[in-house]
């Protein structure tokens, strides 16, 4: 079927002022058709870069120190370059880009985290991170306060969190650093679960576990479901298990309440649970997806504007990637409807991606809302890697940490 395309006019983006390196204040509105876009300064003709972009993901490497059943990481074993990482941060906030996360792998496993974090804090950008809690030591505390908030992954009680990361004495020490950070710091924290098959029967049990060691400072929790592929789908829920899940997912969402927990996509996860959960389905925001022209991934393969799509930008500069044809092909696929679909959390901090995902939802198989886990079509141009369930031997390091 043909799928509609919006208007020059509906696309229009917002207007921006940016000052120019001779302190001329530039006001314009973007297309809303392009991923960066360049302004004559009226007074010196220098150039002035307009984008949308608010957030910026850094996936330092695929190294991590515990081999996650759902993980779906190439199996490669590279640190990204400290150096280059911190040009691309500086060229991020330059462009306007708000927000840094690092993830991974485990960030912590980066040999250069510590100098990583204190430059992205040095750009005044809001920097936040991912972890799985068992490499962070009370002496990180001071640094890690800088940030806008700390997400600790727990996938369930201990031995359901230990089966899925496959490694014995991770749920104890991961707690421990909970436990760190509620009595030793100020720092914002929540954690976040994957929602699959070996969790979720315990996902309330998890939950209390996590708020009493938490108490006030428990900030927020999230829960996700996992992501299936072909090599992940036996992860995925039963419709009974799914059933039992939401249950405990609707009696964690009123505990929160007691402790002024705040509940990660409340909404998506108790009003529209199946849209979600239900993974042989993903949808297409309505009118298309600006995604594109709001998020950045960063990894060792270069820039992806957005992680579902799959096709990386491979060259050494953001500002060079965001004006490259390949970047102005990618914002238009999400525009068009082309791309392969996506029904999972990775946007749920954009209002207009959520608003989009659930009018498609509604809508149904009339706007071409059912997508196969593969498209054969589109694989020439996703990058060639590797991939291993579960992490591998060649990039899972021996770092487990056993005490603060």
């Amino acid at each position: 079927m043909n799928l509609p395309i919006a208007s020059a006019s509906d696309l229009a983006g917002p207007t921006r002022i940016q000052t120019c390196s001779c302190g001329t204040e530039v006001r314009h509105t973007l297309s809303g058709r392009e991923a960066l876009e360049v302004v004559p300064c009226p007074t010196c003709q220098g150039e002035v870069l307009f984008t949308s972009y608010e957030r910026m993901d850094i996936g330092l490497s695929e190294y991590c120190n515990l081999k996650c059943q759902m993980c779906r990481r190439p199996s490669e074993t590279l640190f990204m370059d400290a150096e280059w990482c911190k040009l691309v941060m500086s060229e991020a906030a330059a462009v306007g880009v708000e927000t840094i996360s690092f993830s991974g792998g485990e960030p912590f496993v980066h040999p250069k985290i510590l100098n990583l974090l204190e430059h992205a804090f040095s750009l005044g950008t809001k920097v936040q991170m991912v972890s799985n809690g068992t490499l962070i030591k009370e002496k990180h505390l001071e640094l890690l306060s800088k940030l806008d908030c700390l997400t600790i992954s727990i996938d369930g009680t201990e031995a359901a969190h230990d089966k899925i990361r496959r490694r014995e004495g991770t749920w104890r020490r991961s707690m421990q650093t909970i436990e760190m950070l509620a009595t030793k710091s100020d720092i914002q924290w929540g954690t976040n679960t994957v929602m699959q098959q070996d969790n979720y029967d315990v996902l309330w049990d998890s939950f209390r576990a996590i708020q009493e060691v938490g108490k006030l400072k428990y900030a927020y929790c999230g829960f996700s479901h996992v992501e299936v592929v072909p090599e992940t789908a036996h992860l995925q829920m039963t419709p009974e298990q799914s059933r039992a899940a939401h249950a405990q997912i609707q009696r964690i969402a009123k505990a929160c309440e007691d402790t002024h927990t705040w509940f990660n996509d409340k909404t998506m996860l108790l009003d529209h649970w199946d849209s979600y959960a239900q993974k042989e389905k993903r949808y297409r925001p309505m009118q298309g997806c600006r995604i594109p022209q709001k998020f950045i991934g960063f990894t060792d393969h270069g820039f992806y504007l957005c992680w579902h799509q799959g096709r990386n930008i491979k060259m050494e500069s953001l500002i060079g990637a965001l004006r490259s044809d390949l970047a102005r092909d990618i914002v238009l696929e999400g525009l068009e409807k082309r791309c392969v679909a996506c029904n999972c959390f990775n946007y749920s901090w954009d209002d207009e991606w959520n608003a989009g995902i659930m009018d498609s939802a509604k809508a149904g198989e009339s706007v071409d809302g059912v997508v196969a886990f593969k498209d054969p079509d589109r694989d020439a141009g996703r990058v060639s890697l590797k991939m291993v369930t579960g992490g591998s031997t060649s990039n899972t390091l021996d770092m487990h940490d056993d005490g603060v």
